[in-house]
């Protein structure tokens, strides 16, 4: 396809951070064809994905925590969130906004005023769409040039929602090969006082209510075996009443089955997932975590709740889908795995996760996007 001149793409996102929905954009923008494209970025927070930027991307920030000025601002009628999006557009005059979530106050509604077409990103299922007001919402439904969905079950949601213009994007990882360090996962292991025999189950992410961080003290008292290990790897001290109370739920726990809150990993992130024996998925609701396919690349045992994308993912071979949200089922479920009853492959799961590189990801990603900016209705 022939294009007449670049399009420029300005990214916004919330944190910066390292979240999957972010880490792929991430991705996107380090592989992005200079030829067809410029861009930039803007954040709602100055997150260290940032500084990983390549050197012509411009950056810029976006008030999400608001000064003394910004709240002056706001009681006199103006927003200072509207406010920054306009005088970013003034000067970088992108032809496109992508807004990589939903949840982006006033991104949505300030292009709409601007006239500038969006793409949306979902990275979200319906039990998240508590987070967007209606009229926000009704906004991207209804107005947003097109929107890409992560996964058959966050397609769904969209459709269901009243969208037209809607393409499938499954997520992806940025590699699959991640060497394990032997010694760094021994290191792990005796930190947290695992035997060489002892069974080790981990979860990774954000500990919230949607990541069914309180199901983990109950499996572990219906598991209640000394040679079994949860570990949750993601977030810190307890910031809110909900992780007070799942913390105390494990700290006063008397299962023999211990559980180990390990906090956020960056630089050790993969030996910790090499140092575990299976990887289970407790969330409520996932549109297509990357988190599984990190274990699957490493040919981990997968058991989860049936909470969205890793339905679509898990195939015979890889693990246990439980039929219901049901801490019972997938007790039984991690049982059976670890009696080797189930016949769980991890070169079938190295394969299956082949489906989702970055290479394929954003193969397919271009392919939309390419549709989306450079048809003959948008020259």
């Amino acid at each position: 396809m022939k294009h007449t001149e670049k399009k420029r793409i300005l990214f916004i996102t919330p944190l910066a951070s390292r979240t999957g929905s972010e880490v792929m954009l991430l991705n996107i923008i380090q592989r992005l064809d200079r030829s067809k494209y410029t861009v930039a970025i803007a954040s709602y927070k100055k997150g260290e994905l940032l500084k990983e930027l390549p050197d012509d991307v411009k950056v810029y920030t976006v008030p999400g925590d608001f000064q003394l000025i910004d709240r002056i601002n706001f009681h006199i009628g103006r927003n200072p969130i509207v406010t920054a999006l306009k005088k970013i557009q003034k000067d970088f005059k992108a032809d496109y906004w992508y807004l990589n979530t939903i949840v982006l106050p006033k991104a949505a509604e300030t292009a709409v005023s601007l006239n500038v077409p969006f793409v949306v990103h979902f990275h979200e299922m319906p039990l998240s769409y508590v987070y967007v007001d209606k009229t926000a919402f009704d906004t991207i439904i209804d107005k947003a040039h097109h929107i890409i969905g992560c996964s058959e079950a966050t397609f769904l949601g969209i459709r269901q929602a009243g969208a037209q213009n809607v393409s499938l994007v499954y997520s992806f990882i940025e590699e699959i090969s991640r060497p394990v360090d032997l010694a760094e996962v021994k290191k792990i292991r005796s930190k947290f006082g695992i035997a060489p025999d002892h069974f080790v189950w981990m979860m990774s992410g954000v500990p919230s209510e949607r990541k069914g961080f309180d199901f983990f003290p109950e499996i572990a008292e219906q598991l209640n075996d000394e040679n079994v290990h949860l570990i949750w790897i993601g977030g810190g001290e307890a910031e809110d009443g909900y992780k007070r109370w799942v913390i105390n739920r494990i700290e006063s726990s008397t299962s023999r089955t211990r559980v180990h809150l390990a906090g956020k990993q960056k630089e050790l992130y993969s030996q910790y997932l090499h140092a575990a024996n299976g990887f289970i998925l407790t969330s409520r609701q996932d549109p297509f975590p990357l988190v599984m396919l990190e274990a699957a690349s490493l040919g981990k045992p997968i058991v989860s709740f049936p909470s969205g994308g890793v339905s679509e993912l898990i195939v015979e071979g890889m693990g246990v889908v439980t039929e219901d949200i049901s801490v019972s089922q997938m007790v039984n479920a991690m049982k059976r795995v670890m009696r080797g009853e189930l016949g769980c492959d991890g070169s079938v799961s190295k394969t299956r996760v082949k489906n989702y590189t970055l290479d394929a990801g954003m193969k397919k990603w271009e392919e939309v996007m390419e549709e989306v900016l450079f048809n003959d209705k948008n020259e």
